[in-house]
């Protein structure tokens, strides 16, 4: 009987993949990020990428008849690919049956994307620290405890991040615990209910906040400077990530499947691989690389006082 462990149907994987990172990752668009295809980047560790950060144009004298100079837009950092990161999972003949396998092989792939790109989410938020973006009470920082924050402090981040942060787009990202403040507090969701027809208590998906993209994020790292949630520019943090570049391909070895798999929203990318053993094992895997750079000093960190 002819094997069937490769129709996997990728239009499914796709659709789980994107709403996995648009619900538990909402962060995925607030950096400057440039995601290298395979037919790109074939990339391999320590390659440098240049990542162009979003920057505005600066306004200048017109000089009649001269063309401006052009800023802004060339604006980009260095960022050295590494970090190799891989998920597995297999599947074992006698411990699942053949009208399981495929539901559950599916399963494993949109949930090993997630965890990938949170990976590397992760680290990029990682960056946000005193050492990079000050510590100057007003300016750099707003120094409050979870239980004391609400909407007075949410004026005071829209006024501390129009003054540093020069960009269009500012997004304002919360670990659990001040987002559950503004979760809890009756008279704001029903603000947001009614201003934008989202019921966040009902979703747990924030809304705008103060003109911000807003994104509850849970595991946001402390840095251990008691880092409770931040405000920036999307030129604030530069990532890069690039599938792993493979050197075999199906039918080589033991590899049965291989190909590259893109979230076409955010551009993640990584290096999917299912091999078979002879003894029964189906074994799944995804890599890619990334790396990470601080950008400009546009960050208004929020600090547990």
């Amino acid at each position: 009987m002819a094997s069937t462990i490769t129709n996997i149907n990728w239009a499914r994987v796709d659709q789980e993949v994107v709403a996995a990172l648009r619900f538990g990752l909402p962060a995925r668009d607030l950096f400057s990020m440039r995601a290298l295809t395979l037919e790109e980047a074939n990339s391999i560790e320590n390659d440098i990428v240049r990542v162009p950060l979003a920057t505005d144009p600066t306004l200048a004298v017109k000089t009649l008849g001269t063309a401006a100079t052009g800023t802004g837009s060339l604006g980009a950092v260095d960022v050295t690919l590494g970090n190799p990161k891989a998920v597995g999972w297999d599947a074992v003949e006698g411990k699942m049956s053949p009208a399981m396998f495929l539901k559950y092989w599916e399963d494993k792939i949109a949930g090993g994307m997630y965890v990938l790109a949170k990976a590397v989410l992760d680290a990029g938020l990682a960056v946000v620290t005193k050492a990079n973006y000050g510590d100057v009470e007003g300016t750099d920082k707003l120094t409050v405890a979870p239980a004391d924050f609400g909407q007075s402090d949410l004026g005071l981040l829209w006024q501390y991040g129009a003054t540093k942060i020069k960009q269009r787009s500012r997004s304002l990202i919360l670990n659990a615990a001040y987002a559950g403040q503004i979760i809890g507090n009756s008279s704001l969701i029903s603000l947001f209910a009614t201003a934008s027809g989202k019921n966040a208590a009902e979703t747990g998906v924030l809304p705008m906040l103060i003109g911000h993209q807003t994104a509850a994020y849970p595991d946001m790292p402390t840095n251990d400077e008691s880092l409770g949630g931040a405000v920036f520019g999307q030129a604030a943090i530069a990532l890069a990530c690039a599938p792993i570049s493979p050197l075999m391909t199906a039918g080589q070895g033991d590899i049965i499947d291989r190909r590259v798999i893109t979230h076409a929203e955010s551009g993640f990318s990584a290096l999917y691989t299912m091999t078979g053993a002879g003894g029964g094992t189906v074994k799944g895997e995804l890599a890619l690389m990334y790396g990470v750079a601080k950008g400009q000093n546009s960050v208004v960190r929020i600090v547990n006082g």
